[in-house]
Parts: structure tokens; C-alpha cells; sequence
């Protein structure tokens, strides 16, 4: 799988509106799922996606339109998982800006992101960022 070919360019601060909507699809392939469970040492395959394959920021980015500003700092996240999915399902991914404030000098940037297959939520993610941090 390698790292991603930077096709994606830094998203402004200024265009995380609470609120935003921003909808994208993630295809669950079979190479994507056996590479996830190669990387995490899992010692058997699955016909399901364990949960680790939403720890990514490919639907982030794909949803944004663009990548976090270099130099951003992930500070917390939670991955609440809803129910299975089938190895090559193609999920409808929502990202949701639920917060984007500046306090202290410091941007801060809060996002959800479901997951959802033939409509049925399966995962939720939400993350907080320092939006360009360690750049500033």
C-alpha cells in the first residue's frame, strides 16, 4: 500500500465552517482490508472489516477535497463501531466539521466522520486537530 502520492493539497482553516457537510465513498477492497490486517499482525484473514481499516485519513481527505495543513497535530481520537461490513463493501462517507474555533493562538479543529453501507450506519470516527501547529 505504500504512503499516499500527495494529491492533495492543504485545506485553509478558513474553510472548515461548523456545520460543513462533505459526502465520499470508501471502498472497502479486499488488498486495502488484507493490508490493514498485514500491518496490525493480524495472523488470520476475515470476511469482515475489523476496525482498525477506519483508523485512516483517506475519507478525511477525499471528503475535505484536501489534506490537513502541514504540520497539524492529531490530538484525540474515538472510533465507535456500529456493526459489521463485508471485506469490498463501498461505504458512503459523510465528514462532518463540528467544530473550527481559534483559542490561545490555536486552531482548533474537530471533525465526525460516518460511515455507512446500503445506509446502515457501521462506524462513527470524531477527531480533534491543531490545524497547521506545528508550522505557525
Amino acid at each position: 500500500m505504500g504512503r499516499l502520492p500527495q494529491e492533495f493539497d492543504d485545506v485553509p482553516f478558513s474553510a472548515l465552517e461548523p456545520g460543513r457537510e462533505l459526502r465520499t465513498t470508501y471502498h472497502l477492497s479486499a488488498e486495502l482490508v488484507a493490508e490493514y490486517d498485514r500491518l496490525v499482525g493480524a495472523e488470520r484473514p476475515s470476511e469482515t472489516v475489523r476496525p482498525w481499516v477506519f483508523s485512516t485519513f483517506r475519507p478525511m481527505f477525499a471528503g475535505l477535497g484536501g489534506r490537513m495543513e502541514q504540520g497539524s497535530i492529531h490530538t484525540r481520537e474515538r472510533v465507535v463501531v456500529h456493526g459489521s461490513v463485508p471485506v469490498g463493501a463501498v461505504l458512503d462517507v459523510v465528514v462532518r466539521v463540528t467544530g473550527a474555533t481559534e483559542r490561545n493562538g490555536r486552531r482548533h479543529v474537530d471533525l465526525e466522520i460516518a460511515y455507512a453501507h446500503d445506509g446502515t450506519p457501521v462506524c462513527t470516527t470524531s477527531g480533534t486537530y491543531l490545524w497547521g501547529e506545528a508550522t505557525r
